[in-house]
């Protein structure tokens, strides 16, 4: 009995050793991480803002401690729109630096910029911790107006509208009657002011429009683009036509 409890004591002591070693071993660890995995901004129509990404180290450095800083390929922000570092600095003393992005409504677009920030060829002493990810949109300030129709064959119809980056903000198609009697048809439209877009009609084989045919977008009270069914005839060929016309919100 006496034996047994000696064991026992023995696999304690060799436990209660290996835990301490441990525990000394994660402490003693150094690593850098940024302070969330995500950041989100907007900037205004044709302005620029900046943001602040924090980076952390687990413990207050003794000296200044300088870490790279790459984009990752993996990032879909437009090109131009954003400034990164190639470092940051966490500061003798302490354990917190900041790294400033700089961002314009360059090619912004429509729909969300990812920019994946990552570490690069940290200093052998710190482990990186994850990437981050700054996501920032064009800020929009909504404009609303209509789209006006006057179709003989809606069914072969359909139109879009593009943003500045060629993507598609609105659309409409496969309007129901195919008769070849005159109809017409107002749309909501609603759109950010002060940006670029285009407007594209499509009439699949040439009389869609139909002669007396048109079509206006009017925006905010003011006419933006009109045309009429002269603009889609291709003289009989029963062949698709388009008509791309560029307009803005100002």
């Amino acid at each position: 009995m006496k034996k047994t409890i000696n064991i026992l004591l023995i696999i304690v002591s060799l436990v209660l050793f290996q835990n301490c070693e441990d525990d000394q071993f994660e402490t003693s660890l150094s690593y850098v991480t940024f302070g969330d995995s995500t950041y989100s901004t907007g900037v205004d129509v044709g302005g620029s803002t900046t943001i602040d990404v924090t980076v952390f180290s687990n413990k207050n450095v003794a000296s200044d401690v300088t870490f790279n800083v790459v984009v990752d390929e993996s990032s879909t922000a437009a090109a131009g729109s954003y400034n990164v570092p190639s470092s940051v600095t966490i500061p003798s003393g302490s354990n917190k630096g900041t790294l400033t992005i700089g961002l314009s409504d360059v090619n912004l677009g429509i729909g969300v910029n990812k920019l994946v920030l990552k570490f690069d060829d940290v200093d052998a002493a710190f482990a990186s911790g994850n990437s981050t990810t700054v996501e920032y949109i064009q800020n929009c300030t909504e404009v609303t107006g209509t789209f006006d129709i006057r179709f003989n064959y809606p069914c072969e119809v359909s139109w879009d509208i593009k943003d500045s980056l060629g993507g598609v903000v609105l659309s409409g198609s496969g309007y129901p009657g195919c008769s070849g009697a005159y109809s017409t048809l107002s749309i909501p439209i609603t759109l950010c002011a002060g940006r670029s877009y285009t407007l594209t009609t499509t009439d699949d084989y040439g009389d869609g429009w139909g002669g007396t045919g048109s079509y206006t977008l009017t925006i905010g009270g003011v006419v933006k683009v009109s045309g009429d069914g002269s603009l889609m005839d291709n003289g009989g060929l029963n062949e698709p036509i388009s008509s791309t016309v560029p307009f803005t919100t100002n």
